[in-house]
């Protein structure tokens, strides 16, 4: 079947409920699809409306009734099944037996134990006795008939929540008034019956002209009789007091008498019915049925799908729950309500506290108020001229709209505004350079077409790092929001800790952008990306669908920084949006995260090679420190690095003097002179060997050695330099493995032409005097 979707209400677990079993007559295979789909949210509404563990009966027909035409200008008939004849007694008996909810209780205890009909007959009907235990409850017998009209002057509406069009019906209304005459719903004050003559109906036992008095005649049109659950003293609704105007258990629809007890005096229990209204079932109807012995699914304060409440003027209703499908209706003053249907507040009417659920909307007309609004999902409408009272409007929770349909903002504060809610600003056009302005003390200031609107959100609400947005609601006013917004951003990958980090080329990266709630990237014409500081590019990865979206970098040759950072944001076509379709702000992603990052891709070079001592001649036995420099924090991995020297010797890596040195950017390295050393008059690093070790920054770039080579003027090594005094020029000495010079040719001739003594000339005071080659000849004087 076509049509609506039907809402059922869910009883109670392990509660009874009415089952309605629908038989549909051959006639109804004419109907449109959309006639069964209303019969069916009907019987739904009933079935879930009412626990009595019974099952009716009834046939449904489309342009007749038990096979009779439907009346001339009738909408609809219906027929109740032949029941036994009852008495007072009985009738008395049963419903007080039956009788458990708050209204049940009180209109059974105003029926007197003498018989108000003077031994009259009741006529029932088949369904009403069911509930009431005087019939098997499941009986399979046909229970009662109904019909509606096909005639060319009836233009149906079958839509349960739409409002019928300028000539058209109301079916729904139609359908609950014909089934519902089926369950008893049938007046008959002693002159009329349908089974037996001068019959009487249950609901003759709860009409009153005044209070105590009932009135167990018809009168005229619109006479007093009127429905009360209280001896009289309250009227719920006018009766329908003439039997040529319809149903005596219908109300008065007015016509110069004020109306059935719905809004606007429609309702579905009335006796005749205007065109493009909804007459729905209302508060009032549903209290007759319980009265007639049908036992509510839930307490009166709760108003069930397909019900109108009503609050009229002069009412007063509390601790209201519209449930889903339900309807609230005030013209009164309602104190507390749970919204999960729809609400309107009419002109006069005032309602005080009230939350708006998901999915559930308030509308409150010019010249209405609500007061104390809890919008916790929903649409709070409020018209042109509507008050929103005094006290502060809050959003709970997320989705929710308050909808100003006047040229002015509210003065209420507005408390709990977070990303989802909505501000539609109905009443003013949305201007083309619309902008949004967060203010000290949380004002939120609207600026377009010259002018200014100041809304007061919540001075104790927290909008730090959050962005407002502005833009038009689709039907042509300005809409305000929270953005989606950046509030962090971390780093994190191989050798990133916390943030921190010294990386080279070829590590990668992960940026992750910690948004306040989930986005969803489109990247259909486009791929969103993060330029670095360092010249890089981190590119999206993913994270569409949740509150965390994630860039990926890899290091390249060349990307350098002292701690990396986003400098812009590009959308390259992309769009980032929440589920409202906002699009996010990325301001908070330009920003340097957490820790330091740095990012090096330069080799370190040498700064410069040191030696210790500087001078001097050193022989067999005697250390040289060299120490290594570099221009930025070096380490030394997988082996022992040495410095090779211009004399054949080479000097070791040392770890511990290099630690000793608290200096990351130096080397120790240690050469022990060797009596075989070849004699150097100045000491020189010609190279360095690895010997499979490694010399890198902390980024892990390979140390460039290339500019190692460095000499020491004044540091020899088994070598004594010439030396002239005097006129007089030693020639260059050669110490051998023990120390002692060697006298080659140059020193020999010196020896022997000024003596061996001055072979000593300009060597260090305090130097021992080394002996000479054994064998030699030579001997001091």
């Amino acid at each position: 079947m076509s049509g609506w979707p039907i809402l059922m209400p869910t009883p109670h677990a392990g509660e009874a409920s009415l089952q309605i079993n629908i038989v549909y007559d051959s006639s109804a295979n004419s109907a449109p699809a959309a006639f069964k789909t209303a019969v069916a949210y009907v019987v739904n509404l009933l079935d879930a409306a009412f626990t009595n563990n019974v099952t009716l009966n009834i046939h449904v027909g489309w342009g007749e009734v038990n096979g009779s035409p439907i009346t001339s200008n009738d909408l609809g008939e219906s027929e109740e099944a032949e029941a036994p004849r009852y008495d007072y007694a009985t009738i008395r008996d049963a419903l007080i037996a039956n009788g458990t909810a708050a209204d049940q209780l009180a209109a059974f205890a105003t029926l007197p134990t003498s018989d108000p009909t003077n031994g009259g007959v009741f006529d029932i009907g088949r369904a009403e006795a069911k509930a009431l235990g005087l019939i098997g409850a499941n009986d399979t017998a046909v229970d009662g008939w109904v019909g509606f009209s096909t005639s060319a002057e009836t233009d149906w509406s079958f839509n349960p929540t739409a409002v019928p069009g300028a000539n058209q019906y109301y079916i729904v209304g139609s359908i609950e008034h014909e089934i519902t005459e089926v369950m008893g719903r049938d007046s008959l004050l002693g002159v009329k019956g349908e089974h037996y003559s001068n019959g009487w109906g249950v609901p003759d036992l709860f009409r009153f002209s005044a209070p105590g008095v009932r009135e167990l005649a018809a009168g005229p049109v619109h006479s007093t009789g009127y429905f009360s659950i209280d001896d009289g003293a309250t009227s719920l609704g006018s009766w329908n007091n003439h039997i040529a105007k319809g149903d005596l258990g219908d109300w008065d629809s007015g016509y110069g008498s004020g109306g059935g007890p719905g809004p606007s005096g429609n309702d579905a229990f009335n006796n005749e019915s205007d065109y493009g209204v909804i007459n729905g079932i209302t508060q009032t109807d549903l209290t007759l049925m319980h009265v007639l012995g049908w036992d509510p699914s839930l307490p009166d304060n709760f108003v069930i799908n397909g019900e109108i409440y009503y609050v009229a003027s002069g009412q007063t209703a509390t601790n209201l729950v519209v449930q889903t499908g339900g309807t609230l209706d005030v013209s009164g003053i309602a104190d507390s309500a749970i919204l999960h249907g729809n609400a309107e507040i009419y002109s006069g009417g005032v309602i005080h506290g009230i939350t708006v659920e998901p999915g559930a909307t308030l509308t409150v007309d010019a010249g209405a108020t609500a007061d104390g609004l809890i919008i916790a999902g929903g649409l709070a409408d409020f018209n042109d001229s509507a008050s929103t009272g005094i006290t502060p409007i809050v959003f709970e929770g997320t989705g929710g709209t308050l909808e100003i349909d006047g040229h002015a903002a509210p003065a209420n504060i507005i408390s709990g505004f977070a990303i989802g809610d909505t501000i539609d600003f109905y009443g003013v056009n949305i201007g083309s350079n619309a902008t949004v302005t967060l203010l000290p003390g949380n004002v939120l200031e609207l600026a377009e077409h010259d002018k200014t609107f100041d809304f007061q959100l919540d001075p104790n609400d927290n909008f730090a790092g959050q962005s407002f947005g502005v833009g038009g609601d689709g039907y042509g006013g300005t809409a305000i929001y929270l953005l989606q917004s950046v509030l962090s951003v971390t780093t994190s990958g191989t050798g990133i800790a916390n943030g921190n980090g010294d990386l080279d080329a070829g590590h990668n990266v992960t940026f992750t952008l910690n948004m306040n709630d989930a986005v969803a990237v489109d990247t259909t014409h486009g791929v969103p990306t993060l330029l670095l500081n360092d010249g890089g590019v981190a590119t999206y990865a993913g994270g569409s669908g949740s509150d965390a979206l994630t860039f990926s970098y890899t290091v390249a040759a060349g990307d350098n920084t002292a701690d990396l950072a986003i400098s812009s944001v590009t959308l390259h076509g992309a769009s980032i949006t929440d589920s409202y379709g906002h699009h996010a702000s990325l301001v908070g992603a330009v920003t340097n995260p957490g820790g330091v990052l740095q990012i090096d891709t330069t080799a370190p070079e040498v700064s410069g090679v040191t030696a210790a001592p500087t001078t001097g001649i050193e022989t067999a036995g005697a250390s040289i420190a060299l120490t290594l420099g570099f221009n930025e924090a070096v380490t030394v991995s997988g082996g022992a690095p040495t410095l090779a020297l211009n004399n054949g010797g080479g000097a070791i890596y040392d770890a511990a003097a290099t630690a000793a040195l608290h200096d990351p950017t130096k080397l120790a390295f240690d050469y022990l002179v060797s009596g075989g050393d070849n004699p150097t008059a100045t000491l020189a690093v010609t190279g360095a060997n690895l010997n499979g070790a490694a010399i890198t920054d902390l980024a892990g770039n390979a140390a460039n050695l290339s500019n190692v080579n460095t000499s020491f003027n004044g540091l020899s090594i088994n070598d004594a330099p010439a030396f002239t005094d005097a006129g007089l020029t030693r020639p260059e000495l050669h110490l051998g493995a023990g120390g002692n010079i060697v006298l080659d040719a140059n020193a020999a001739s010196f020896a022997a032409s000024y003596g061996l003594e001055y072979l000593y000339l300009g060597l260090p005071a305090g130097t021992p005097y080394p002996p000479v080659d054994a064998g030699s000849g030579f001997h001091l004087v």
